[in-house]
């Protein structure tokens, strides 16, 4: 069984480390299983990132690069690898994937609202939202009406109806929390009221030597949605809200699967396709960067009596890597397309029988020429402001500039190499900055550094064509 939220960062688990945010369910997920504290995202980007997973493939293999750059559809993917092994799979909630209703036994994309008295006053606020960015607002107050309440009842149908039956099952458990638009019921919207302020670079982007790609991404942002200070701060509340509110949801398939006596042979992974700026570096939301808070995501794996439990493991786990273990889970052939690693060895006896790779990758972009500020101006961009094409009042992760050229990450647990295609890049030393305020990408101090690990990112490449 596969949880999956969407945007949540690595940082968002008490018992991880985030001393702020309430998580009982997510901790006792980690308390009970691995928790893969160095897992990244392929992508840091919806579509591509659930393109790599489904497959066990690369963006550079599958050439799937942004949410709006589908790439190729592969042999066979993740549930209908189990399904022709005699599995029933499903879907309830967020798909944004090349699954369709054909792949799965039993498809619940848009889990239907129950009736509740509040319906109508639910209505009148979602037409309400609709006319306000950022909307930043509280929901009704019962949860029992929202689309994650919804999902959530939905899973519960599915494992109702097949988890005590003859055939094994497959379920693909996906939310839209704590994605945009920052939104949440009470109690989750007002539950958080003191939290550390957005970590910032002392200067601008351009002069702390950042990327152009991102100096233009915070541009365009400040002028579709200028978010004040208060209004980034309600943000991170929210955000937070909307995490603990998903714990909750969580709680009641923990529950479920407990009662029913299915937790011992159910392996469940729990993770995120990305992560979220809340405000870090003077940025919203997602794209075009890799830094940590964006390709971090958490990564936890429970089956009691089959794996470890409460375990962290500082390897660098990827999602390309859960179609390998769920097949070896299932006792399936791992496809020869999975550029993975079944997981399975690391989760067992202490993780001593098993490695994966020596530092995370993850990539970004699409193939061609980046974006200067001189090409800018000579395409006649300069001062062209690029909104989303279905709702002109939010800023464009997709734009063209933003999207200019492939960026790759190789990070190890000391440095994080960010190479980009016109020859310029990123390079920060984690250890003494771990929110990667200091690019020393043209320190030579660090040279010999920065060029190993180009070299490695050479042939890592080669490797994974």
């Amino acid at each position: 069984m596969l949880i999956y939220t969407d945007q949540q960062r690595f940082d968002t688990i008490r018992a991880l480390g985030n001393a702020y945010i309430h998580t009982p369910n997510l901790d006792r997920l980690v308390g009970e299983g691995v928790a893969f504290t160095q897992a990244t995202t392929p992508s840091p980007v919806c579509l591509v990132n659930r393109w790599c997973l489904h497959s066990g493939q690369w963006s550079s293999k599958n050439r799937c690069y942004s949410n709006h750059h589908p790439g190729l559809r592969p042999p066979t993917d993740l549930p209908r690898l189990l399904r022709d092994a005699g599995y029933v799979t499903g879907l309830s909630g967020k798909n944004h994937s090349f699954l369709t209703p054909a792949d799965m036994d039993e498809w619940d994309e848009a889990p239907a609202m129950p009736h509740h008295p509040e319906w109508e006053h639910y209505e009148c606020w979602a037409r309400y939202r609709e006319q306000r960015y950022p909307r930043l607002a509280e929901e009704p107050v019962w949860t029992s009406i929202t689309a994650e309440h919804a999902t959530t009842a939905s899973a519960l149908r599915f494992l109702e109806r097949h988890g005590n039956s003859n055939k094994p099952f497959f379920l693909w458990l996906s939310y839209l929390y704590p994605h945009t638009p920052y939104e949440a019921p009470e109690p989750y919207f007002s539950m958080y009221a003191d939290l550390p302020p957005p970590t910032i670079e002392p200067v601008t982007l351009a002069a702390a030597c950042k990327p152009f790609r991102q100096q233009f991404h915070q541009r365009n942002n400040d002028l579709v949605i200028p978010f004040t200070h208060e209004q980034i701060n309600l943000m991170r509340r929210v955000y937070h809200g909307m995490v603990t509110m998903i714990d909750n949801e969580v709680g009641k398939i923990l529950d479920f699967l407990d009662e029913r006596g299915l937790s011992e042979n159910t392996l469940l992974i729990f993770t995120s396709d990305h992560g979220d700026f809340q405000g870090d570096h003077g940025l919203m939301a997602k794209s075009p960067a890799l830094y940590d808070v964006l390709v971090r995501v958490p990564l936890i794996a429970r089956w009691p009596g089959q794996i470890d439990a409460g375990r962290l493991d500082d390897r660098f786990a990827s999602h390309i890597d859960l179609l390998p273990t769920f097949a070896a889970a299932a006792g399936v052939p791992c496809p020869p397309q999975a550029q993975g690693v079944n997981l399975l060895p690391c989760l067992r006896d202490g993780g001593t029988g098993g490695a994966i790779r020596p530092f995370a990758f993850s990539e970004y972009g699409v193939p061609g020429t980046p974006y200067d500020e001189k090409r800018l101006i000579a395409d006649g961009l300069a001062s062209r402001v690029f909104t989303n094409p279905s709702n002109d009042r939010v800023s464009w992760e997709g734009n063209p500039v933003s999207l200019s050229g492939r960026i790759y990450m190789l990070r190890n647990h000391r440095w994080k190499l960010v190479d980009e295609e016109n020859g310029g890049g990123e390079l920060y030393d984690l250890q003494n900055d771990p929110h990667e305020l200091r690019n020393l990408w043209d320190d030579s101090q660090y040279s010999t550094i920065r060029c190993e690990m180009q070299s490695q990112l050479v042939d890592w490449q080669a490797a994974i064509a």
